[in-house]
């Protein structure tokens, strides 16, 4: 069994390919949202003015909207073809691995990293999410092995490539710049100690990432000053500690077991690379280098939470990558079978069971229940207003051909970021328009009845549909619709 396995090795990562292809797909024919999402979809939907605009004036790089729009002038804008986009990169690493890292550290490294990105519950998410993530994975990762061929071998090749995908990945997340930006301290810390013949292609190609991210540091600082007012984003000690290490294997998963598998995931990799490391540390510095990398990220952005929030688990995900090269080499080299049937059974039925939670999320068809509502009812002069974006981001989208009303009663500085829903849906920070308003309003609140209360106690308003309940489960959301007619 062992020699037919190491004999066909590669025939057999080549299959995990195709299921690392099939996994997130499974999820894609699913026309469910929740906002990340939808504004995704709204982003690709606009023209390239106000795409540009809209994304200058949101939270994240511009990029993956960039190539998300090109994409969806080829296959459209579907919700479905939007979710394809998506799993594209996770693909495209499961091919980078069996092509580069299968050459630099073998065959069985490259298997064991496919396998386990096939078999880690958030591949199947997030290579279905009408998000960044995936992309910013692949970039990320890409440049973390190029730096590491750039040391190694010294070749302009490498050192162009490193350049070029630390680029990608900085204008991709904000946690991939991060994470770069750690990648490219580390190059230098080891040139400087032992290769500093190569110093003068670190500053130059350094200096090339630089001058090429002046655009995006210049958004970067933008965008930082207009969310200061709306910022969401809170960190809980000692929580976060418990929900980074659990992050890669809980997912949608409501349990402690991904805790308990994810605590004994980093015992062992911290005691099997420590052991590597004394018997071989020049050997084992790839890996060692990708889990401080992670490290290091980690810790630098816990530590800027005390005085601003910026770290969730989910912006881990740009650095999966590395992660899974360090599980992946680990697991090479490991010659208990017990071990590894214990990782991969609990992996598998980890991944299972997310899945099976995903599905159920997903094509559930409790999704359809509040846009059926609405659309069984809606006439073309209808209006839409809401307080909450959330659910009325999926509206935004649905009913394109109803002028909507975003009331921004906390002032959010978001009314570019917004054009992505335009031009249906029009930010207002009074009622004032509404209230000259004649006719039929549909108003859409989630957890609080906000918005019901300001209609209905506005002149000249007769609730024709008392409030409605629905819960989506894909988004998690809770939608409330009511309808007014106003004189």
């Amino acid at each position: 069994m062992k020699n037919f396995f190491e004999k066909h090795l590669n025939k057999i990562n080549i299959g995990l390919i195709v299921l690392i292809a099939i996994a997130p797909l499974l999820l894609c024919f699913n026309s469910s949202l929740w906002f990340d999402e939808a504004y995704s979809v709204g982003i690709a939907k606009q023209p390239w003015g106000n795409l540009l605009v809209s994304t200058i004036n949101d939270v994240h790089p511009i990029l993956y909207y960039v190539l998300l729009k090109i994409y969806s002038l080829i296959f459209g804008t579907s919700v479905i073809a939007l979710r394809i986009f998506s799993v594209i990169p996770i693909v495209l690493l499961a091919i980078f691995s069996f092509v580069k890292i299968r050459k630099e550290f073998g065959d069985k490294v490259s298997f064991y990293f496919n396998l386990v990105l096939l078999l880690l519950p958030v591949t199947m998410h997030y290579g279905s999410q009408i998000r960044m993530y995936s992309l910013a994975m692949l970039f990320v990762t890409i440049t973390a092995v190029y730096a590491y061929l750039a040391y190694k071998n010294n070749k302009k090749k490498d050192w162009v490539i490193f350049a070029i995908a630390s680029i990608c990945s900085a204008y991709t997340h904000y946690f991939a710049l991060f994470t770069i930006g750690i990648i490219n301290i580390i190059l230098l810390f080891f040139i400087l100690r032992e290769e500093k013949e190569i110093l003068k292609k670190w500053f130059i190609y350094g200096a090339i990432q630089i001058v090429c991210y002046i655009p995006g540091a210049i958004i970067f600082l933008f965008q930082s000053t207009r969310v200061a007012g709306g910022f969401w984003i809170s960190v809980n000690y000692p929580d976060i500690i418990t929900q980074i290490i659990e992050f890669f294997f809980l997912d949608s998963i409501n349990s402690g077991l991904p805790s308990i598998f994810g605590l004994f995931i980093v015992i062992y990799m911290i005691l099997r690379v420590h052991k590597l490391y004394l018997e071989d540390k020049k050997k084992i510095r790839p890996v060692t280098v990708a889990l401080t990398t992670c490290g290091l990220v980690i810790l630098v952005t816990l530590l800027i939470s005390f005085v601003r929030a910026v770290f969730i688990p989910r912006y881990m995900l740009p650095m999966l990558g590395l992660f899974i090269f360090a599980l992946a080499y680990v697991l090479s080299v490991e010659k208990s079978r017990i071990i590894k049937i214990v990782i991969f059974v609990g992996l598998i039925a980890l991944t299972i069971w997310n899945g099976v939670t995903l599905w159920n999320k997903s094509y559930s068809k409790d999704n359809n229940k509040p846009i059926e509502a609405i659309q069984a009812e809606v006439q073309p002069n209808d209006i839409f207003v809401y307080t909450t974006i959330g659910p009325s981001s999926s509206i935004a989208i649905d009913f394109s051909n109803n002028k909507q009303y975003f009331y921004n009663k906390d002032n959010w500085t978001v009314e570019k970021a917004y054009g992505a829903f335009a031009p249906q849906m029009k930010v207002v920070n009074t009622l004032d328009e509404i209230e000259n308003y004649t006719g039929r309003i549909w108003v859409i609140d989630a957890g609080d009845t906000n918005m019901y209360d300001y209609i209905n106690d506005m002149e000249g308003t007769t609730c024709i549909k008392e409030k409605e309940k629905y819960y989506h489960p894909f988004s998690g959301d809770t939608f409330v619709i009511s309808l007014f007619e106003k004189n």
